[in-house]
């Protein structure tokens, strides 16, 4: 059984920007507890064939990216988390005006019971609301981030 969603959202930032906040580094300035550990390269550089861990207990994951093409602002990985499902997961950018619209798309393969009843309870509807949570966590980080550079670029000299 596999099971595939996708959702679309938007961020308030040109493509080129945008894009690069869906990368593992990208991710740790707006994704609250994301800390991954850099297995290669160490330095959490996003290429093709990098490899890092997150999560704890049942929920390890090891990611790969399998295609990073950040000319074309795409990117694809595959997250094995091998107590339950393994998922290929892509983000794909496109301009839409001074804005980027983000395809967002995971494909879902269980490899437990367990994981075959988690994946099998999955709806689109509930994997929309957590994609949305996303533009609502870059909206308050680009919010906050505006906040910051502004009172930087106001500091008496």
């Amino acid at each position: 059984m596999r099971r595939d969603f996708t959702h679309e959202i938007r961020v308030a930032l040109p493509v080129e920007e945008a894009f690069l906040l869906f990368t593992p580094k990208g991710e740790e300035a707006w994704v609250p507890g994301w800390s991954p550990d850099y297995v290669f390269p160490e330095t959490g550089e996003t290429t093709k064939d990098m490899i890092f861990r997150t999560g704890n207990g049942e929920e390890v994951t090891i990611w790969t990216c399998l295609d990073w093409q950040p000319d074309r602002h795409h990117v694809r990985y595959l997250r094995t988390t091998p107590a339950l499902r393994v998922a290929f997961v892509e983000v794909t950018c496109h301009a839409e005006g001074s804005d980027t619209k983000a395809v967002v798309s995971y494909g879902y393969v269980p490899l437990t019971t367990k994981g075959q009843d988690m994946v099998a309870s999955m709806t689109q509807q509930a994997f929309a609301a957590n994609i949305d949570e996303w533009s609502v966590l870059i909206a308050d980080y680009l919010r906050i981030d505006a906040h910051s550079q502004l009172k930087c670029d106001n500091r008496p000299s």
